[in-house]
């Protein structure tokens, strides 16, 4: 499921928390707040937050489908009578059978840190960015696999072969998208949940994009966490006003899509004249690409990497050493490893995240949703198997549960708990944390594994989604702004000052972060030894209340280690189930 820190990405778990509880320094305060907000939906927020949504946001009335259906119909009877033929709007993302031809005068673009191109000219018009969530709507669902390459196991497409075959995409070959230029000055509104540091480095690279490209100017507007966004994205879909581009987790987009108000970016990536060509999309990590594909959308590319991490086993070397340990690679290694710190060291200290349990069931060799995306999968063996090993160290006094958002990143730092699992978007939170505590050797690695036939972890984080508009124009500069962000020197330069990872192979070559792997070895580990392995949750919708399930379930087992972890696994697969049949 899509997981940022507490719930999905970053550095704090708790998306919908809002300061540092308390703590003096006001930097690490902004700093982690926004990190939190950034990486880790917060429990609370699912709970609360999301729940809240869930029983306001308006449903598909049954008579609107059946409306829609005869109208659809009929319209099709019509168009066949007169041999009429649909054509794609540009940018729309249409499916390969309304594809426009590719331009045999257009070079495919190669050059992936260039600055954009602005030309001049204009194109013919998409859909007014107004829609009602859950109104019937042109947006095409899929229950099955999608296209070449994904992995509904899943909920979206993870890579692997795909990567071989462009993800499906066909860089270079044109789009309508070409015919689109940008003549006069256009202003981007752009909702973002950066505050401190991170807004600042935000804006430097918008500063610097806009130098480059003189006719787009962007308005970045800070709009609270990825709670309160969410929530003034949905307001704005059924009332108007939607951006037109902000960042969003992928179970959020699975929810704005029913209203078919998201942008598509397949034409923009096929473009000859704007797109990526075969060599950028080989450069990216493979989930970067694949896990902005939802399968719940015929496999149509709906996001673009904005802030991401992935989850990983931080560890106290020395401790390690004196106990003579060495660092876990397995489940079983970690929990015996823990069980030798019960007195005032203790072994785990437990962020309850559905993140992290999503990525034990990976390194164990589950999947968290069957292959017809209709029912959760996650009360396997894999599931079932890491509840019973959290349950066996609570038990035996060597783990135990956190009571506020950073407990574990300060009693690590205070060398008070061994290891603790989390974002790599704490790297730089956990080394102040132990520069200004107990002062030991430490580092990050690989979550301990299981039965995976490879190493496996969970990738999470915001994306940027872009909206549909009436104006080609718009669309195209928020799809240059996007590519620029992900542009090799671009996230090299946002990675080093933020933390986030790069989400391209070559950003791993440039001096910027090759000098930032020397400062801080475990952000090599990060970039060069788990990145790879890290796989998407699930983006289908139901994906938000059943991260809420999974986190009671393991609230339970932490409260009663003696309760069964089976029962508790299969109550929230059922609660889980339930939601996925509101789609």
């Amino acid at each position: 499921m899509t997981g940022g820190r507490t719930a999905r990405e970053e550095h704090t778990r708790h998306v919908g928390g809002g300061g540092r509880d308390g703590r003096a320094d006001v930097e690490r305060d902004e700093h982690e707040s926004t990190m939190r907000e950034h990486s880790m939906r917060e429990h609370s927020m699912r709970k609360h937050s999301m729940r809240k949504h869930k029983e306001t946001k308006p449903v598909i009335l049954a008579k609107r489908q059946w409306s829609f259906i005869a109208i659809f119909m009929t319209l099709t009877l019509v168009l066949a009578a007169c041999g009429g033929t649909t054509t794609p709007t540009a940018g729309s993302g249409g499916s390969a059978s309304t594809a426009p031809s590719a331009s045999p005068s257009a070079a495919p673009s190669t050059a992936a840190s260039a600055a954009p191109s602005t030309a001049a000219g204009g194109a013919a018009t998409t859909p007014a960015r107004t829609a009602t969530v859950g109104a019937a709507t042109s947006a095409t669902r899929t229950t099955g696999t999608g296209s070449a390459g994904a992995a509904p196991s899943t909920g979206v497409n993870p890579g692997g072969n795909a990567a071989a075959n462009n993800y499906g995409f066909k860089p270079g070959a044109g789009s309508a998208v070409d015919n689109v230029t940008i003549s006069s000055p256009v202003t981007l509104t752009f909702w973002h949940t950066l505050t401190g540091p991170l807004a600042e480095n935000l804006t430097k690279i918008i500063g610097d994009f806009q130098t480059q490209n003189p006719n787009i100017k962007i308005d970045a507007q800070y709009q609270g966490n990825y709670t309160e966004t969410f929530k003034k994205t949905t307001a704005a879909i059924n009332g108007g006003g939607l951006p037109d581009l902000a960042t969003a987790y992928e179970s959020f987009v699975s929810e704005y899509q029913a209203a078919n108000v998201v942008l598509p970016l397949d034409d923009y990536v096929n473009s000859s004249k704007y797109g990526l060509s075969a060599q950028d999309l080989q450069d990216f990590y493979p989930v970067y690409i694949a896990g902005n594909q939802y399968a719940e959308y015929n496999n149509q590319m709906l996001t673009f990497p904005f802030t991401k991490s992935a989850l990983v086993m931080y560890y106290n070397a020395d401790k390690l050493k004196e106990a003579g340990l060495t660092p876990p690679k397995t489940w079983d290694e970690f929990v015996s490893s823990c069980k030798k710190f019960t007195g005032d060291v203790k072994g785990y200290a437990i962020n309850i995240d559905a993140s992290t349990f999503n990525g034990a069931v990976y390194a164990n060799g589950g999947k968290l949703i069957n292959d017809d995306q209709k029912s959760w999968a996650f009360n396997g063996p894999a599931g079932i198997k890491f509840m019973r090993d959290v349950a066996d160290m609570v038990q035996s006094g060597c783990a135990y549960q956190i009571a506020k958002a950073n407990d574990d990143q300060a009693a690590f730092g205070e060398g008070k708990v061994v290891f603790t699992l989390g974002s790599t978007s704490g790297l730089s939170f956990y080394k102040r944390a132990v520069d200004n505590g107990a002062k030991f050797n430490w580092s990050v690695g690989m979550i301990p594994q299981g039965g995976a036939a490879t190493p496996q972890t969970v990738s999470y984080g915001g994306n940027v989604t872009l909206f549909k508009s009436n104006s080609p124009e718009k669309q195209l500069a928020a799809w240059q702004f996007i590519k620029y962000f992900a542009s090799t020197d671009v996230s090299a330069q946002w990675s080093t000052a933020t933390g986030y990872l790069p989400v391209r192979k070559s950003s791993a070559e440039t001096q910027v972060v090759k000098d930032q792997f020397t400062k801080l070895p475990a952000y090599q580990v990060a970039v060069t030894e788990v990145q790879q392995y890290a796989k998407p949750e699930t983006s289908v919708r139901g994906t938000q209340d059943t991260r809420t399930f999974i986190q009671d379930a393991w609230t339970a087992i932490v409260g009663d280690p003696r309760q069964d972890p089976k029962k508790l696994l299969d109550d929230a697969v059922q609660k889980g189930n339930e939601a996925l049949k509101q789609r």
